[in-house]
């Protein structure tokens, strides 16, 4: 009998060993095929400027044959672009010749397929920080030297209206407008795309014009300083807060609501936040990542969440995904697909979503809609993609200017099923999913008015719905 034990103990740890073989060895495949390395270079060192363009431009051609985003009239719109510039007789200077490569790459019209700044770059950035709501552009950091403009609309950059303007630099990245826009608020205060778009006359000073609430306006012109080696990426979304950003350095000068920020907008800084609302028995749940977020581990915070559901089952639930900009849905596929059967029976759900809704974060908010189907109503803004989209590939950088692109190679369709195994994501066969709309129900947009009173409508609507039905 011992030896019977013996053997099936064997047999068992063989084939878990076996299983964990193919698992470990099915990754690899994954990753070789989907992360595909950048090509090796082989250039000799540059001797002159146009020299060095044309090797970037030759590697450039390289490292967007990889992408898999774009059709074949955008490729060979890309092509005819990349040919152009290699038979200019003299090199552009390094901003126009950064600007026209982001408009290359943005032909695939795929939101993660982008150009960006590598290591080194020093591009030059302004003194101040602009915020997205439903009626303008606002700045609401600045440091002294645009103090005049903090709390303004932004109506102008060197004398161009601001509408112009945006709509050039959304011709920077691929995707929808609202994530478009979202990158064009950015793309901003960078001197050198200002200046490489004919936006700003030189490459090192713009003219800001604010108007006030009361109509003043207001013009002040901003030196941009290079970027600070340790600069942090902070995206646009962060900007809706208020609140310290120690990362931004000193002699910073932040607007202030007239008013406490509203509930789901505290603690921003705080990627995954649970909150049992006040005189109600529903919960909201917020991930502002799939990842992890410095020393917060979504992991951690996701089994905690679960087991607090278990304990105590809300009778509704409102996801905040508004500000989820993405990651590894693995992280979050299990909760999601399991969140209806942790709330009472019949209890709702409310996603919220925004622009700043992205990747994973979409792909989080199928998950539940798929899971919970009529029990989910999706309020706020559409998703900053589409249902289909291409993801999961890597990152090359040039050999001369410090300029690196990221191209993606795995398809997702959750919207279609998707049968090629060459494009199609592999993982998505382990986690189907299929929606026919993420849309909202309502779409509900904050104003620069309504974030000065405090005020979060896309929250507001969301507890309203919930106390209307008595949850």
């Amino acid at each position: 009998m011992r030896r019977i034990v013996v053997k099936t103990a064997v047999v068992v740890v063989l084939v878990v060993v076996a299983v964990g073989a193919a698992s470990a060895g099915l990754v690899l495949a994954m990753f070789r095929h989907f992360n595909t390395a950048p090509p090796q270079m082989t250039f000799v060192k540059a001797t002159n400027n146009l020299e060095a363009q044309r090797q970037d431009l030759a590697y450039f051609r390289q490292l967007m044959e990889l992408d898999r985003s774009f059709t074949p009239a955008a490729r060979t719109e890309a092509e005819n672009r990349i040919a152009a510039l290699e038979s200019l007789p003299t090199p552009l200077d390094y901003p126009h010749f950064r600007v026209a490569l982001m408009k290359i790459l943005a032909l695939a019209d795929n939101g993660h397929t982008h150009l960006d700044s590598g290591a080194g770059a020093h591009s030059r950035k302004l003194p101040a920080r602009v915020a997205v709501f439903a009626d303008g552009l606002y700045i609401v950091r600045t440091t002294r030297a645009g103090l005049a403009l903090l709390g303004g609309r932004l109506v102008a950059i060197d004398g161009k209206p601001i509408e112009i303007v945006m709509q050039r630099m959304a011709e920077l990245r691929g995707g929808t407008e609202g994530w478009r826009m979202l990158y064009a608020a950015m793309y901003l205060i960078d001197q050198d795309i200002l200046f490489g778009d004919d936006i700003a006359a030189d490459a090192k000073h713009s003219a800001w014009t604010t108007v006030t609430s009361g109509g003043t306006q207001t013009t002040v012109m901003l030196n941009a300083d290079p970027a600070r080696d340790d600069e942090p990426f902070i995206f646009t979304k962060r900007w809706i807060s208020s609140e310290p950003v120690p990362s931004l350095g000193d002699g910073w000068y932040t607007e202030q609501p007239d008013h406490p920020l509203p509930l789901a907008l505290r603690e921003f800084d705080t990627a995954f936040r649970r909150l049992r609302l006040t005189n109600s028995c529903a919960m909201l749940i917020q991930f502002k990542s799939n990842n992890d977020v410095e020393d917060q581990h979504i992991k951690a915070f996701v089994a905690a969440t679960e087991s607090d559901l278990r304990s105590n089952k809300p009778c509704s639930v409102i996801l905040d995904l508004r500000y989820d900009d993405g990651g590894d849905y693995r992280n979050t596929v299990d909760f999601a697909r399991d969140l209806p059967k942790l709330t009472t029976p019949g209890g709702r759900i409310l996603i919220l979503t925004g622009p700043s809704t992205f990747s994973a974060g979409i792909s989080t908010a199928a998950f539940v809609k798929q899971a919970g189907g009529e029990r989910v109503t999706i309020l706020g803004e559409a998703v900053g993609d589409r249902l289909h989209f291409f993801s999961e590939g890597n990152r090359g950088c040039l050999p001369n200017y410090k300029l690196c692109v990221s191209y993606e190679r795995g398809k997702h369709d959750y919207s279609h099923a998707c049968a090629d195994w060459d494009v199609c994501f592999w993982l998505n066969k382990i986690y189907p999913v299929q929606v026919e709309t993420l849309e909202p129900a309502e779409s509900i947009r904050m104003s620069f008015a309504d974030w000065r009173l405090g005020r979060d409508p896309v929250f507001e609507r969301a507890t309203s719905l919930l106390s209307s039905a008595g949850s």
